[in-house]
């Protein structure tokens, strides 16, 4: 076994030898890893999903052809609950902000300390838009001046003698539903729409322990990409890539190890990929010592490096990265986390609710995506992304900053506060942006993808649940 340790620029290149194979006998589970920590396993990593889709040939055409945009308006845009910004955007009484998917606008307001309501983002006079991204004060219609209270009431109009047939009551503005879970607030246009906890499933149980409310958005980035939202949320529901697109953190990232769960709880809308982190994949087992994973891994998350006498062995690799994550923690926070397992710290889970929402659990990575189109244009979409950290300890939450904005045709690398972040976005946008070709490419006959029986279950269980709400047939 080669003990050299090698630079961080050798792994950029690395590639996985084509005709590489893997003895089964010697791929780890996740559980397998996380009991050799000595700390045991908790209940959240324990529990394993109930629903296993069936691989299936997927059509290309949802993810090009326009009148699959319009039914994703009626069937789920219309229908279901989303994420339309986190509480933290909004943090004063009468803040508001606009949310806009495809032909639709609406703006959250917040009305009370801990109450948000929400509306579309329409005058009832000639039907102007009221909130263009983050307003306060009245809401004043820039056309006619048309002025609204919070709780949506028409508030005052000029000349009003010019409308004696004007009903208040009939003019107010149009509520949608509204609610909360983890700091994110959801709105669901569909008035006879079930409550979110029914779509939220396992999510309030497993986050229970990682309240995402107690979080705050560290950085913001907002990326367009040349391809479709349901193309680029893709590359973040399966480990499968990892092996080709991200090989350059194979010493520290154990992707052959991915467990990948579906629940039927709630409306079955959410799943999850957990991922062991400062683990060696197996593919590289025989290449890479643990000590040569566990300083690209401190270099990664710009931890202290270990000396001579830490991380010669996987399990302590893993239990000097989380202790090293941990302080780091408590530094920031002034609690005692000691508490939390090895696994709390480095291991990553990121979960999904149909049809865009993606928090991940734990430290490893405290992430937060959310994926929508771009407009009515079935070959664009935008990702949000935030990275969330814990409230500092002096308890106050430190306010949302300005978004970095990638465009079209941009490099998130070249953002250098965005560091190794801006490196994998932009190795998975490339990926998605050139699949999105692809299937616009591809004749007939083999105009569908294949997906792996487990690696790749949860976007399989995100086109049951697809075909399902928009009435398609597998074929479609």
């Amino acid at each position: 076994m080669d003990a050299e340790v090698k630079s961080p620029e050798f792994w950029v290149n690395f590639v996985v030898p084509v005709g590489s194979t893997l003895d089964t006998a010697r791929i780890p589970t996740l559980h397998d890893i996380q009991e050799k920590d000595g700390d045991g396993i908790a209940p959240l990593w324990r529990e394993v999903g109930d629903i296993r889709p069936e691989p299936r040939m997927m059509p290309y055409a949802p993810y090009f052809e326009q009148k699959f945009v319009d039914l994703e308006v009626e069937h789920i845009w219309r229908k279901l609950w989303q994420v339309a910004c986190r509480d933290e955007d909004i943090p004063n009484v009468g803040d508001r902000i606009s949310y806009d998917i495809v032909h639709d606008s609406y703006f959250v307001v917040r009305t009370a300390e801990n109450e948000f309501k929400a509306y579309h983002n329409v005058c009832r006079h000639r039907g102007r838009k009221l909130c263009e991204g983050l307003e306060n004060g009245d809401i004043r219609c820039p056309f006619h001046g048309w002025t609204y209270t919070n709780e949506g009431n028409l508030k005052w109009l000029p000349f009003e003698q010019e409308f004696p047939a004007l009903n208040r009551d009939h003019h107010k503005l149009v509520e949608v539903q509204c609610d909360t879970w983890g700091g994110n607030i959801f709105i669901n246009p569909d008035p006879k729409a079930s409550p979110l906890a029914d779509s939220l499933g396992p999510l309030t149980r497993h986050f229970a322990t990682y309240p995402q409310e107690e979080r705050y958005t560290a950085f913001k980035v907002i990326v367009h990409a040349n391809c479709n939202w349901k193309t680029n949320q893709e590359a973040f529901q399966e480990g499968y890539h990892v092996v080709q697109t991200h090989a350059d953190g194979m010493p520290m990232f154990g992707s052959v190890a991915t467990q990948v769960d579906c629940f039927s709880e709630g409306k079955g809308f959410v799943s999850r990929v957990c991922t062991p982190g400062m683990t060696t994949d197996t593919y590289l087992i025989d290449d890479v010592t643990p000590k040569e994973g566990l300083v690209l891994f401190c270099k990664a998350y710009d931890l202290p490096l270990p000396p001579e006498d830490r991380g010669n062995d996987p399990v302590d690799a893993r239990k000097y990265a989380a202790d090293e994550t941990r302080k780091r923690i408590e530094t920031m926070t002034g609690k005692d986390w000691s508490k939390e397992p090895v696994s709390y710290f480095i291991d990553m889970a990121k979960y999904f609710m149909f049809p865009n929402h993606h928090p991940w659990w734990g430290e490893g990575l405290p992430w937060w995506y959310k994926f929508t189109p771009y407009r009515d244009d079935p070959t664009k979409s935008v990702l949000e992304f935030r990275m969330l950290l814990p409230i500092p300890a002096d308890g106050k939450r430190p306010p949302v900053p300005e978004a970095l904005v990638v465009d079209f045709g941009q490099k998130a690398e070249s953002y250098a506060e965005l560091g190794a972040v801006g490196h994998i976005m932009d190795q998975d946008v490339a990926n998605m942006e050139a699949c999105q070709l692809g299937m616009m490419a591809a004749p007939k006959g083999i105009n569908y993808a294949t997906t792996s029986h487990y690696q790749e279950q949860q976007i399989t269980r995100f086109y049951e649940i697809y075909d399902e709400l928009l009435g398609l047939d597998s074929d479609d």
